[in-house]
């Protein structure tokens, strides 16, 4: 297998991981298999109850196929569904084709500082309500671990999103890790008396699902996988979150749904 089919095989893997975010799925263990002038590659995929398998098959005409597997087949093949416009089928019969993926190498991050960056204004059509705050995080390309950054936004008078905080770029982050560290870098602002909000806003259900019981389930060991300044990151909001009045501050959060009202206002546009 050449390497241009990995990185066709891994670049729509980097499509469908954060659509499985959204629905509460974490990406495990991945497996690239050579199958000649065929590709394929395993993903294990883990939600809260839940756990199956996900393969990608890149065929001789440049074709991406997706089927899900396990336990968990059916909700992975609706959450896929549900945001791309794809039927995709659990199980075979027949895996589901989508159209040739493209590999397109990510821009390389600037690392900025997360104290004393002016705020901005961002452009989007999707409006939002007074006292909303909305946070969302970013890792660059379709490997599990990448470069990692977070930022949120808030709702002014102005009827516009400005952008009130804004993390570094983490070498080695990881995707549904810095989607929970945005909401707890909200939080601590708030504590601190920086921010303001009457509601804050996550569209990352396992994120929130973290916050809500206390505890981080993640397959990754991150003081080895991640950098040492994201495993710090982690280790200070576990901390944090320890002896934190989860039900007070989970009762100002709410989950963005972008079914409903568009994409995240916070979204950094690189799917």
């Amino acid at each position: 297998m050449s390497g241009h089919v990995e990185q066709q095989l891994r670049a729509e893997l980097g499509r469908l991981e954060r659509l499985l975010a959204h629905a509460g799925f974490l990406l495990g263990e991945v497996r690239v298999i050579d199958e000649g002038t065929w590709g394929r590659l395993d993903a294990l995929v883990e939600g809260t109850n839940l756990a199956g398998k996900i393969q990608i098959h890149l065929g001789k005409k440049g074709r991406v196929s997706i089927v899900p597997q396990g336990s968990a087949a059916v909700a992975i093949a609706a959450a896929i569904g549900a945001h791309d416009g794809s039927a995709v089928s659990p199980n075979p019969p027949r895996p589901v084709e989508t159209p040739r993926a493209t590999c397109v190498s990510p821009p390389t991050p600037a690392i900025r500082a997360s104290t004393g960056r002016p705020s901005t204004t961002r452009a989007s059509r999707v409006r939002g309500r007074a006292g909303e705050l909305v946070v969302d995080c970013s890792k660059f390309g379709g490997s599990l671990i990448g470069p990692t950054e977070w930022r949120g936004v808030v709702y002014t008078d102005e009827a516009a999103w400005r952008e009130i905080f804004h993390s570094p770029v983490y070498a080695r982050g990881h995707n549904n890790l810095g989607e929970f560290l945005a909401i707890i870098d909200a939080c601590r602002r708030i504590e601190r008396g920086e921010l303001t909000c009457a509601t804050l806003l996550s569209d990352s259900k396992t994120a929130l699902s973290w916050f809500r019981t206390g505890k981080i389930k993640t397959t990754i060991d991150v003081e080895s996988d991640c950098d040492a300044g994201f495993a710090t990151e982690v280790r200070d909001a576990r901390e944090w979150l320890n002896t934190a009045d989860r039900p007070k501050w989970f009762g100002m959060m709410s989950r963005w749904d972008t079914s409903e009202r568009g994409e995240n206002p916070a979204d950094f546009g690189r799917k």
